[in-house]
Formats: structure tokens, C-alpha cells, sequence
């Protein structure tokens, strides 16, 4: 089929009418079931072959036109006396929550922000983000979402690029923005405690051994800051605005600089009415676990904000413990869990450990993030379903879509390696990465996806959403994923692979690379460099970054590192930093003269001692350690 037609099918449907529309939804899904014949094209734009895991009503549903907060709080009349937030054994209801945030809103105002401003929020999953977070959206305002181990550098590229006057944030963040403060825009910065809603004796133990940021200076502690609200007038909600920015996720992305996702009310209500359909769905009084972070758009669509406008009790886990998730699993009874492949590895192999520990009261496992290696997967659902849990479910996302644009909703879509179907309302595509021609069932081509919670595009970025995003003749939004799949003629899809330079941790935390070369590139030591991930153990998912360096001649050898790790520290966040450094001879090149990753990536297998963090890998030097072959 050629794309000229395809083009043309695309545009007489976009010229149907909204019944029409849904009429034809409803052929195809007739046609999938095999209840009436008719010609399957082998493209999925066309065919869309998962509509048979859907029904009418999945079509005919809307958006809700409100803001997030006007949902939460329409919502929360149903679920007062239910408790909505679980902190380190502190209870807080629905009631409490709306009337926590109606008070932080208060707060903010009287602080001068305005409906408009970014602010930036840098903090971990306790209430306090709960409560800003929703505060900021009642009176207009735009969450500005950080994670707060990131470094002070970028920390104030973000500031910067936000042109943000106002910060909230954890109080461990005070070292950091104590070296950048005063090169900010910043006028107040309000520091929270993570024992601000700890009571008793928890509370008292914190707070001996944590040393308090005072309302000094531009920092204003958060019981300052909450007073503050004790002196201000009610505040009206802000009125809904259609496709108007809500709240910023940041990501430095692939290209090693710095981005801000613009998301919209319609990104996380839109979430909502997917998940509904999806088969992952709490419902009032569940249990959720609150332990992917709800600074990343993930944590806080598909989790915080679906989970709270459904009256479910989220169990907070305020710090990424990756090795305490089946003890918070246990110790919480959630019935709806969330993580990345490597949290349910861990799952996996405690209840190995552990032969006589049940899962009979979780009713979900979703993964996203990353793909799970398929024999671990069929692995992890004999496990889970021996010990009476769930198979668990895959998806695929990106923060440019809100968190997820595919999911597994049934066994027939859970298909070993696959991450699920499109969710509601969302057509996914492959196309030739070059001539972005449509291909077949089968074919590995770049992913492709229209969905109805995509992003506004980048803050203040034109020229990187031209990249992400474009739109078609028919007026249909496609976001340009940089991932390598392929979808079957049941309508799932497979994940193979990133074109971007990025990899995944095996924590789930995406580590771009080009902002390691970028920093070790400063150094007059270096001649060239490359970055690539290595699975350094096969039976753990996810990668690290490998650095390859070539450096100048004439050098003092141990000069040279220590400039390069002065360069990673100060430019590169902790998490994000190369776990090894290997010195080359030669840096391998591509015949159109780029670094050839595919060769380097082979070399760090060819290498393979990953005991060292430094180890020269020059032809002529003197290597103290054996290598040994993988």
C-alpha cells in the first residue's frame, strides 16, 4: 500500500462526521472479531487492530473540562471520611487534603505568586508535594516539576529556563541552591521538611538529627510559609482553559539540553479516562503504592493524580528504596503497584527467598520504563500467580505523553516481550525512520503515536518540538517517539529498542548520555569521547553509562583523570554519572566520521572487567588486572 493512499483513507475519515467516525470504530472492531468479513490493509494508522479489546463506550467517552484540582475536589465529596494519604503511619483524609491544599493555595498567594508564574517544585512523594502541587494548579500558577537530586547547575538551567521567582523544595536541596541562589531569579524559596506531616515520636527523632532550614535570607521554613496562609483571604479556583499549560516535567532529554515537557489538564484527566479502560483502575478505598516519583510525569498522572481523583488511599514512600519494595508492598497491602522491570526483579527474587509470602491482596503489578527481559517476565508471572498475584502489566510512555501511551489490558495483549496496546483513543503507528513512510505488521520501523494527552511541547523550545511533534493533513497531532518497535496484527506492540542516546538504569531512571560527553569534552585533556549503556550483569535489566576517552598526547595521565572527574562532578548529577572510564588508543568512527557507539559498545563487552571504575585500556600501557572476555 502505498502512502499516498494511506494519506487519503486518513483524510476521508477525518472529512466523517463524529457518529460516522464512530461507526466506522465499531466496523473494525466487528471486523476483529471475526463477526462480519471485510479486507485487513496491514496498517495499523488504518486497520487499528486492538480495537477488538474495546467496546462503544471506550470510543464515545470525553475528557472532563476542568481543571485537575476541580476534579479532585468535585470528586473528594464522595470520599471525605477515606483516608487519601498514608505517611510514615500519618493519616490524612479527603476532607484533610482538600482543606491542606485550599490552605497552601492561600499561602502561595499571599507568598505574591500569580496565576501564570512557574514554580518550582523540588521535592520528594510526602503530602507536602500533594498539597502544592494542587495549590499551584487552584490558583493558576504552573507546578514546575524537579527531581531533587538533580545538581545545582541544572537545577538553574531550569530556574532560569522556567524565569521562575518562587521554589518550593525539600530541605536537603538547601547545599545546592545555596551555590546558585544568588545567580537565580529566584525571590523565595519555601524549605519543607520531610517530617512536616510526621507526628510523636517520629516527628521528634528527625528533627534531632536533621538540621532545620530557618526563614532567613530568601529561604522561608515551611511552618513560616504555612502560617503566612492564616492571614490571606479564600482564594477562587482558577477557570478551566482548554489546552493551557498546567504543569512543566523536566528532562534533559537526548540532546543534553535541559527541556521542559509542557503538559496540560487534558494530559492527566486524559490519563484518567485511559486507565479507566485499561484494566489497571483502583477504585474508591484501594491501596495504592506511592513509591514512583511524583516529580516525573508517570508518578504524577498515572499514579498521584488518577489514584486521587478515584478516592484511593495512596501509601507514600517518600525516597527511591528499591531494595525495601516487596517490604513496602507487604507492610502497605497494596492492591495497585507500580515500578520499573529491576523493582519486580527484586519482587521476584525475595518471594523465591521467601516460599511462603502470599500475594493474593494485589490485584495489579504494572511496569514501565524500561523493557523486561522476556525470560525474567515469564519467570516473574509464575512467580506472582503461584503466590496468588497478578501477570504483570507492561506499558510504554514517555513524559512528552503524560506517562504511558500502551498498556497490557488483557492475557491476549500480554504477550511475552510486548508493552501492551494502544490505551484509549490512541492510534500507534511505525514508520521508516528516514522517509517516515508507514510500514507493515511485522516491520521494525520508529514508533510513532497520536494520543489525546500529548504534551504542548517544550518551554520555550520551538525548534525541539518541531522535532517531537508534528501535524499531519488532517489536523491529527503525531509525536515522533525516537524508540524502534513494531506492532503485530493483534494490535500489540514491541518495544526493540532507542535511537536516542539514552539509556535506562536499572532503577528505571533514564540517563541521557550526550550530557557526559558534553562535560568531559571541556577538559584540554581529551581528544574525543563516547558514551554508551552496558548491561553489566545479563540477569539485571536496564544499563549503565560506560565513558571512552581518547586524550590529548602529551599528558600527565593521572592529571587528565582527576580533570575529568572534576568535570563529571561538577556538570553530571550522582545518578547520572558514568560507573566506568575506560582510556583508548584510538576512538572508533563511522564512515561518515561520527564515534561508532555500536563498536564501542562492543569493546565494553570485549573488556568486560567492571570491577574497575578507571581502568586504561591503551594498546601499549601497562594493565595490572587480567581481562577477561565476557
Amino acid at each position: 500500500m502505498k502512502q499516498e493512499d494511506i494519506d487519503a483513507y486518513h483524510l476521508f475519515i477525518e472529512g466523517l462526521s463524529r457518529e460516522e467516525k464512530l461507526e466506522h470504530l465499531k466496523y473494525l472492531r466487528e471486523l476483529q472479531k471475526g463477526k462480519i468479513q471485510g479486507p485487513i490493509t496491514g496498517y495499523a494508522s488504518i486497520d487499528m487492530p486492538w480495537l477488538w479489546a474495546t467496546n462503544e463506550e471506550t470510543d464515545r467517552d470525553e475528557i472532563v473540562p476542568m481543571t485537575m484540582w476541580q476534579v479532585l475536589k468535585t470528586n473528594a465529596q464522595n470520599y471525605r471520611g477515606i483516608n487519601a494519604l498514608i505517611y510514615e503511619g500519618t493519616e490524612i483524609t479527603y476532607e484533610k487534603l482538600i482543606e491542606e491544599i485550599e490552605h497552601v493555595a492561600k499561602s502561595f498567594s499571599k507568598l505574591g505568586v500569580r496565576s501564570g508564574d512557574n514554580v518550582i517544585i523540588c521535592m520528594a512523594n510526602t503530602p507536602e508535594f500533594v498539597y502544592a502541587f494542587y495549590a499551584l494548579i487552584k490558583i493558576g500558577a504552573i507546578p514546575n516539576l524537579i527531581e531533587p537530586r538533580t545538581n545545582a547547575k541544572r537545577i538553574l538551567s531550569y530556574i532560569e529556563m522556567a524565569q521562575a521567582k518562587y521554589m518550593i523544595m525539600i530541605d536537603k536541596c538547601y547545599e545546592n541552591m545555596e551555590k546558585i541562589r544568588r545567580e537565580s531569579p529566584l525571590l523565595k524559596i519555601v524549605s519543607v521538611s520531610p517530617s512536616a506531616s510526621l507526628k510523636g515520636i517520629k516527628k521528634h527523632l528527625y528533627n534531632l538529627t536533621h538540621k532545620k532550614v530557618k526563614s532567613e535570607s530568601i529561604y522561608i521554613d515551611y511552618e513560616d510559609f504555612y502560617r503566612m496562609g492564616n492571614r490571606w483571604f479564600t482564594v477562587g479556583d482558577f477557570p478551566y482553559e482548554k489546552d493551557r499549560t498546567t504543569v512543566v516535567v523536566y528532562t534533559s532529554g537526548t540532546s543534553g539540553v535541559p527541556k521542559g515537557v509542557c503538559l496540560r489538564n487534558e494530559t492527566y484527566n486524559g490519563q484518567n479516562l485511559q486507565i479507566k479502560y485499561s484494566g489497571f483502575f483502583p477504585k474508591k478505598g484501594e491501596i495504592f503504592l506511592g513509591n514512583v516519583p511524583f516529580f516525573s510525569a508517570y508518578g504524577s498522572s498515572s499514579g498521584m493524580h488518577n489514584a486521587l481523583s478515584n478516592g484511593v488511599t495512596i501509601y507514600l514512600i517518600p525516597g527511591p528504596k528499591l531494595e525495601k519494595f516487596p517490604y513496602y508492598i507487604k507492610k502497605s497491602k497494596a492492591t495497585f503497584v507500580m515500578g520499573s522491570p529491576r523493582h519486580f526483579e527484586i519482587l521476584d527474587e525475595y518471594l523465591m527467598r521467601h516460599p511462603h509470602e502470599r500475594l493474593d491482596y494485589v490485584k495489579c503489578l504494572v511496569s514501565g520504563g524500561d523493557k523486561i527481559l522476556e525470560e525474567h517476565e515469564s519467570h516473574m508471572n509464575e512467580t506472582f500467580t503461584s503466590r496468588g498475584g497478578p501477570k504483570i502489566k507492561k506499558g510504554l510512555g514517555s513524559t512528552e505523553n503524560g506517562g504511558g501511551f500502551t498498556t497490557t489490558s488483557t492475557d491476549k495483549d500480554n504477550k511475552i516481550g510486548s508493552v501492551g496496546i494502544p490505551l484509549a483513543q490512541n492510534i500507534v503507528r511505525i514508520v521508516d525512520p528516514v522517509t517516515r513512510r508507514e510500514l507493515p505488521y511485522g516491520e521494525v520501523g520508529e514508533i510513532e503515536v497520536s494520543t489525546i494527552t500529548h504534551a504542548n511541547g517544550y518551554l520555550h523550545n520551538l525548534e525541539e518540538t518541531s522535532k517531537a511533534y508534528y501535524q499531519d493533513e488532517t489536523g491529527r497531532i503525531w509525536q515522533r517517539t525516537k524508540d524502534l518497535g513494531y506492532i503485530d496484527q493483534d494490535g500489540a506492540l514491541f518495544f526493540v529498542n532507542r535511537i536516542s542516546q539514552a539509556i535506562m538504569r536499572p532503577d528505571g531512571h533514564t540517563t541521557p548520555l550526550l550530557p557526559i560527553e558534553n562535560a568531559v569534552a571541556k577538559s584540554p585533556y581529551v581528544h574525543s569521547c563516547g558514551a554508551v549503556g552496558v548491561r553489566f550483569d545479563q540477569n539485571t535489566a536496564g544499563e549503565l553509562p560506560m565513558l571512552f576517552v581518547r586524550l590529548n598526547p602529551d599528558f600527565d595521565y593521572d592529571t587528565a583523570i582527576r580533570d575529568i572527574m572534576r568535570l563529571i562532578d561538577e556538570y553530571i548529577p550522582p545518578r547520572e554519572r558514568p560507573n566506568w572510564i575506560r582510556v583508548v588508543d584510538n576512538m572508533p568512527y563511522t564512515l561518515v566520521e561520527k564515534v561508532d557507539y555500536q563498536a564501542l559498545s562492543k569493546l565494553a563487552y570485549e573488556i568486560g572487567d567492571f570491577k574497575e571504575k578507571v581502568l586504561d585500556c591503551r594498546e601499549n600501557a601497562k594493565v595490572k588486572r587480567k581481562i577477561k572476555k565476557r
